[in-house]
Formats: structure tokens, C-alpha cells, sequence
């Protein structure tokens, strides 16, 4: 047997063992009873505490079964992100294919977010804690919220070229407001909102979205600046030129 050959050999053993399509139907009423068990679970455990185990226990699967289909519960929590992902970019794009005025589109987008947070609560918590942990898992998010920064970094642009927001960068004020979108909604629907402070999930969002529409939807005074804001000096004695 040659060298190349014992390697093959060694891949194959080492290789996971092919598992059954997921396009019949037992297979995908499998697959979703073990997404929507994870979600049971990463809401109430969190995704550190989470067991494949009781992942399995809430599918009223096995976790041999669970394997059929996962390696790990990070494996379940990438495809959990990616259905999000596309889930948010479809309600994303829909008001402006909807020809709203710009501003008016932004809201609805942001508000679209809003509610698929919402409604997907469980993954969302398992996100927020992977994300600083998996590598692997961390390095399949920055790749999807990667594909929002673009998109948000174009209508920004589409906004400059209309006057607004002058000097602005549209990648880092993309991954700014993402960023913010993204924790603001973690903190409130994610984990119950601030201590001591009432939540009212309209008023919630209306802030949420008023803070996006005046990031970008803003002119030049007139003075003789671009409009770039810059900080000068460090520590305490910062401050805005």
C-alpha cells in the first residue's frame, strides 16, 4: 500500500459518515424539530449551557439522531444564523422594492429586524454568546453580517449621492449602525431591557429607528467643514472639532 493510499484510507475512517438526505419529508420534519428545539433550549439555557443531549430531549429525537444530521451544536447554530440571515435580508430589501420614500424604507427595515429578533429570540441569544467563543461559528457570522454591511454601506451611498450624510464613511458607519442594531436588540428582546426601565416596545423601536434614519439622513450645515466628524485630544480633554 503506498503513502498516498494509507492517507486515503486514514480520511476515509476519519471522515463522518454520510448522512441521509434531508429532502424527504421525515428528514426535514427531523431537521426543523432539532432547530426548533435548539431554540427552546439556547433561550432558556443560553448557548454555553446548552446540551446536544437536551437539544435532543426537546426534538424528541435521539442524539444519535441528531448526529445524522449535525457534528456539533455550533454545526445546528450556523445553519439556525444563516436561515435568520435570509429571513432579515428578504424583509430588509422588501421597502424599498416597495418604492417607500427612502427614510420611510430605513424604518421599515429596521423595524423588519426588529421583529425577526423577535421572533427568533432563542438563536439569537445562542449568536450573541457564540460569537465570542467559536471561532469557527464567529468567522460564519462575520461573513453574513459582512453581507449586511454591504448592503447598508450601498444605500448609504445612495444617500450621499443625494446630498446626505457628507463625509460619512458608509462601511464604518454600516458596521456602526449594525453593530448597535444588533446589540440594541439583544439587550431588549434578548435579555429584557435595562434595569429599572419600563419596556414599551413601540417606543423601543421608534428610538431604534429614529437613531438609523438621522444617522443617514442628515445635511450639511453650510459651514466649511465635509461634514466629517473628528475628535481631537484624547482621554477627558476629547472633544469635537
Amino acid at each position: 500500500m503506498t503513502a498516498a493510499s494509507v492517507s486515503a484510507a486514514q480520511a476515509a475512517r476519519l471522515a463522518p459518515a454520510a448522512r441521509p438526505p434531508k429532502a424527504t419529508r421525515k428528514g426535514q420534519r427531523t431537521d426543523e424539530a432539532f432547530r426548533e428545539a435548539a431554540r427552546l433550549v439556547f433561550a432558556r439555557d443560553g448557548y454555553l449551557n446548552a446540551k446536544i443531549s437536551d437539544i435532543a430531549t426537546a426534538a424528541g429525537r435521539s442524539v444519535a439522531s441528531f448526529y445524522n444530521y449535525y457534528d456539533t451544536k455550533a454545526d445546528l447554530l450556523i445553519a439556525l444564523a444563516e436561515e435568520f440571515h435570509a429571513e432579515a435580508t428578504q424583509l430588509a430589501v422588501l421597502p424599498y422594492r416597495a418604492g417607500l420614500a427612502r427614510e420611510d424604507a430605513l424604518r421599515e427595515a429596521v423595524a423588519g429586524f426588529w421583529r425577526t429578533y423577535a421572533a427568533r429570540r432563542g438563536e439569537m441569544i445562542g449568536i450573541f454568546q457564540a460569537a465570542m467563543i467559536e471561532g469557527r461559528f464567529r468567522d460564519r457570522w462575520l461573513e453574513l453580517r459582512g453581507e449586511a454591511i454591504t448592503r447598508i454601506a450601498a444605500e448609504i451611498r445612495a444617500a450621499q449621492s443625494a446630498g446626505y450624510c457628507p463625509g460619512a464613511d458608509p462601511v464604518l458607519t454600516a458596521s456602526a449602525l449594525s453593530a448597535m442594531l444588533e446589540h440594541f436588540c439583544y439587550i431588549w428582546l434578548g435579555q429584557g431591557g435595562e434595569k429599572d426601565v419600563p419596556f414599551d416596545p413601540g417606543r423601543a423601536l421608534d428610538a431604534l429607528a429614529t437613531i438609523w434614519v438621522r444617522a443617514v439622513y442628515w445635511r450639511d450645515d453650510g459651514g466649511d467643514h465635509d461634514g466629517t466628524v473628528r475628535w481631537t485630544g484624547l482621554g477627558e480633554g476629547a472633544r469635537l472639532a
